[in-house]
């Protein structure tokens, strides 16, 4: 009975030991873009929830800049103790390492992911102007006469979304890249460029305003808010599935039992009702895992973005 009773005991003192360690610590969550998106917004409420877990300030600095790579780094040289995270994208641990040698950080040595927070998924768009109703109907199209897609820019996930299209269907429309998301919807919207992938979060709302056609999402199932809209996989592309991802993160060499504690409370948090129903709002699937899933998720990701990256030959360097 004893045994037992120092058994549990022990077991109610790790975690407690565990948050102690972070105790008295200055936590702050690094967002590397500007306040108003969506990063920014879930990283807010990460810190919220934290904040309210670990019975300590959790403190938001938005650290913009270099595509990400300034906030990141900050992250990757900061103390490898848990009381500095970051959140970011699928661009800064699967895109951006392959697109230059000069990163001040390496995405697969100095960071180690903490639990994905959510996913937005895609969704291949055309303006009214485009004859084609379905995925089948574009392939056909493009194969008889020229197409061009637009994207936010060279290198972004957009743009390499749009060549993985061109890679599964045999088809080579010519990317056009603009400096920037707007200003790429704004002219696939007014007919200068009649195809575009993008976030379903920023083009729902002219899906259902009637100035774009969505052809299908890009993810495993459909969009909860698109829910008449077929995925890649139902028009034909097997496991076609890409999607912005969003990870926290921290530097690595922080002690599994912290990672452990911010692992459990990021869960339990992103499985909260309150939680799930302020980022399915915002168009955002909420996607808690274990360590052991976004770590391998991650690294498969880096894989298949570099491979994109290697065919176009697109860098930044």
């Amino acid at each position: 009975m004893k045994q037992w009773l120092c058994m549990v005991l022990l077991g109610l003192a790790a975690p407690l030991a565990t948050a102690q360690a972070l105790a008295g610590k200055n936590m702050r969550l690094i967002v590397p873009y500007p306040a108003g998106g969506a990063t920014d917004m879930m990283g807010r409420l990460m810190a919220q929830k934290l904040s309210e877990a670990l019975k300590q300030p959790v403190t938001v600095e938005n650290r913009a800049g270099a595509g990400g790579n300034i906030g990141v780094e900050l992250v990757a040289k900061a103390s490898p103790d848990g009381a500095t995270i970051g959140i970011s994208a699928t661009n800064s641990f699967a895109i951006n390492p392959h697109l230059t040698k000069n990163l001040p950080y390496d995405a697969q040595k100095d960071l180690v992911q903490i639990s994905m927070v959510g996913v937005i998924p895609n969704v291949i768009v055309v303006n009214n102007e485009v004859p084609a109703k379905t995925i089948a109907e574009l392939v056909a199209l493009a194969k008889k006469q020229p197409l061009a897609y637009a994207s936010p820019g060279q290198g972004t996930s957009l743009h390499l979304a749009g060549e993985m299209f061109n890679e599964a269907a045999g088809i080579s429309m010519t990317h056009v890249p603009y400096k920037g998301e707007v200003p790429a919807v704004l002219d696939v919207i007014g007919g200068r460029v009649p195809v575009m992938t993008s976030n379903l979060a920023g083009l729902l709302p002219h899906i259902r305003g009637g100035k774009l056609r969505a052809l299908a999402v890009t993810t495993a199932r459909r969009a909860a808010q698109l829910p008449d809209v077929p995925t890649m996989a139902e028009s034909g592309f097997k496991d076609f599935d890409i999607s912005v991802w969003f990870t926290l993160f921290t530097a690595s060499g922080t002690p599994r039992e912290t990672l452990e504690l911010l692992n459990r409370e990021v869960v339990r948090a992103l499985n909260m009702p309150d939680v799930r129903q302020r980022l399915t709002d915002a168009n955002i699937d909420p996607q808690p895992t274990s360590l052991e899933q976004i770590r391998t998720y991650v690294q498969k990701e880096h894989e298949r973005w570099g491979r994109i990256v290697r065919k176009t030959g697109v860098t930044w360097d």
